[in-house]
Formats: C-alpha cells, sequence, structure tokens
C-alpha cells in the first residue's frame, strides 16, 4: 500500500487492528487543526501600540448662540480623547497606552498642554512610552445654535415666569469638526491627517424648565453640553475611527527599545524591574539581563567604544504595574540589583 493509501485509511502496512485505523483517523483531523491554528497565529502582525494626547479645543471656536444668550462651549478636548481610547480599545485593533502614564510622563517632563501638539515633542514623548505613533487632534468646529420657538405664551414664558406654562420649544442644532494627525514617534513626520464632521438637527425640542432651572438665566435655552451635543460629538468621533484604522493599520511597528535596572531578585528568583506600564512594557516582553563589565575607551579621544558587559540570562515579564514589573529569569547567574536590563533586539 501506498504512503497516500495510509494516511487516507489510517491503516499502516501489515497492520490488521481495526483499532490502530480508528485511532490515526481520529487523531489525524486535530492534528490538521492545530497545524492549521499555527500558521494563522504566525501570520498575524504584532499589534501597534500607541498614545491618544488630549485633544485641543480652541478657545472661540464654538458658542451657544440665541436671540437671549450667548457663551462659550464646554471644553470637550479631553471628554473627546477619552471616548477615542475606549472605541480604540474595544475594536482591538492596537494596544493603547494608558493615560494615567502619559500624563505622569508631561508632569515629569514639566510639558504643558500646548507641547502634545507639536510633533518633535509628541515624538519624543512616544519614544519614551515606547509607542509606534501618537494620535493628536483639535475640535476646530463646536457649534451649538439654539433658537427657541414656542412655549406657554408670551415673552415671560421664555424666561420660564408669568402665565402659559413652563416649558419651551426649541429649534437646535449642534456642528463638530475634529482634526486629526498620526504622528510617527521615530521621524516626528505626520503619517497621515483625517478632518471628520458631526452635525445634528433637531426640530421642536421641549424643555421643561421646572427640571432645568439654569433655564431661567439662559433665556430658556436648552443645556448646551447636553445630550444633542454629545449625539454631535459620537457621529464625528465614528468618521474619525474609519480614518483612523486605515492609517494605524499601515504604520510599521517598530521595535521596543527598553533599557532599565534589575531593583530586586527574591529567594524564588522572582526579579523585579525599574520598567513599567508607562515605559510601554507589558505581560510576555522578552527582556536580557546583563552584569556591567569594564568600559572601553578610544585612548586617543576618550570617547566611550563600548562595555564588556557579561549576559546573564533571559527575563520574561510576568506582571507590570505604572512603576515596577515582575519577570521570570532563565540562566547561567542570578541577577542582583543594579544588573542592566535591555530589550532582546537591542542588548549589547
Amino acid at each position: 500500500m501506498s504512503g497516500s493509501e495510509t494516511a487516507l485509511t489510517g491503516r499502516r502496512a501489515g497492520s490488521d487492528d481495526p483499532r490502530k485505523w480508528g485511532y490515526t483517523l481520529k487523531v489525524m483531523p486535530l492534528r490538521l487543526c492545530l497545524i492549521l491554528a499555527c500558521l494563522s497565529l504566525f501570520g498575524q502582525s504584532p499589534k501597534r501600540r500607541i498614545a491618544v494626547f488630549d485633544f485641543e479645543n480652541p478657545a472661540g471656536s464654538g458658542a451657544v448662540s440665541s436671540v437671549f444668550f450667548s457663551a462659550a462651549t464646554p471644553d470637550s478636548g479631553k471628554t473627546e480623547a477619552n471616548l477615542l481610547i475606549t472605541r480604540l480599545g474595544q475594536k482591538g485593533l492596537v494596544t493603547v497606552i494608558e493615560r494615567a502614564a502619559i500624563d505622569k510622563l508631561m508632569a515629569e517632563q514639566n510639558w504643558g498642554n500646548s507641547d502634545r501638539t507639536d510633533p518633535l515633542t509628541a515624538a519624543k514623548l512616544g519614544r519614551i512610552l515606547g509607542v509606534d505613533a501618537i494620535v493628536v487632534g483639535a475640535i476646530t468646529q463646536n457649534d451649538y445654535d439654539d433658537k427657541v420657538t414656542g412655549g406657554g405664551g408670551g415673552v415671560g414664558a421664555r424666561f420660564g415666569v408669568g402665565g402659559g406654562g413652563m416649558s419651551t420649544k426649541h429649534d437646535i442644532r449642534v456642528k463638530v469638526k475634529i482634526n486629526s494627525r498620526v504622528v510617527s514617534t521615530d521621524t516626528a513626520e505626520v503619517l497621515s491627517v483625517s478632518e471628520s464632521f458631526g452635525e445634528v438637527f433637531k426640530k421642536g425640542v421641549k424643555v421643561d424648565m421646572r427640571s432645568n432651572p439654569g433655564l431661567v438665566l439662559s433665556g430658556g435655552n436648552a443645556v448646551p453640553d447636553g445630550p444633542i451635543r454629545g449625539e454631535a460629538m459620537e457621529k464625528a468621533l465614528g468618521s474619525l475611527m474609519v480614518s483612523l484604522e486605515a492609517a494605524l493599520a499601515k504604520i510599521p511597528a517598530r521595535a521596543q527599545v527598553f533599557e532599565g535596572l534589575v531593583a530586586a531578585v527574591n529567594e524564588a528568583g522572582r526579579v523585579v524591574l525599574n520598567l513599567g506600564s508607562q515605559t510601554g512594557l507589558v505581560v510576555g516582553d522578552r527582556l536580557q539581563a546583563w552584569r556591567k563589565g569594564n568600559e572601553i575607551r578610544d585612548p586617543a579621544s576618550g570617547k566611550l567604544l563600548l562595555r564588556d558587559d557579561m549576559l546573564l540570562g533571559e527575563l520574561t515579564v510576568t506582571q507590570v504595574q505604572e512603576d515596577a514589573s515582575f519577570a521570570s529569569f532563565v540562566g547561567s547567574e542570578r541577577p542582583k540589583s543594579g544588573d542592566l536590563v535591555k530589550s532582546v533586539s537591542t542588548a549589547r
């Protein structure tokens, strides 16, 4: 019997035991599934790591307007950035760095909010965080137009006083425009630019002033940061997500570069590192532990040429906190506090 016939029937040449045939036929599909699953995993590209900065909300870009009342719109930049982070996380296309890590690093570097939108500063911060790209943006239009079209009758009704009832009708139009940029952390190059819009118009919206006492002071106008504005923001965000998904898919994953120190090692060999989530480290990352060696310098200039470090072994990150992480170790000599920790691809 040929080899192909053996594979099809599950029968080995010279074997007449039918139990062996059935065993082979049962095992073969399982092995095939495992092979296909492995091929699928190897074909997947690693997730890109990104950071989303608070969006700017330029002063004067939006206003609440009516014949009775005018006021600046609320600052929606931070809210919109948070919503974007949530959407990106739900999609699972990229790994998004915690915003707490960004805020802490901004404070440590003594950078203000205006620095977030500068490509060079954004790229520098992104390299420290270990991300592939930074998403920055601005809400360039945030208009809210509210026209009171009816009430209980009389001018007093528009202010919630006098006869004619305590409710008014409104025609409300909200327009939101968001500009965003994806910035490379390697070159500070702006990789993509997108502009998204969201507009909502509601006619004859009924508002009861008894449940919104603040409307009396605003001439009976609806709340400027209420659900209608939120609906317009959601529309703009949905359009932005479509653009970002296409842009982020084209970003080449950069090699993660980590350099830190061993902070402690317990008796069981569990290693504590001074690298945490704020550097972009995640569970499963592989690092190398090195013992610092002699420095070799150019005898003419005194310039450091290299250091004769000794490789101790490999670390696998098992738990990550904001400023520290835990790792298991496999190697020739157990590391100790003060030993160097480097990325596998950049270790020297």
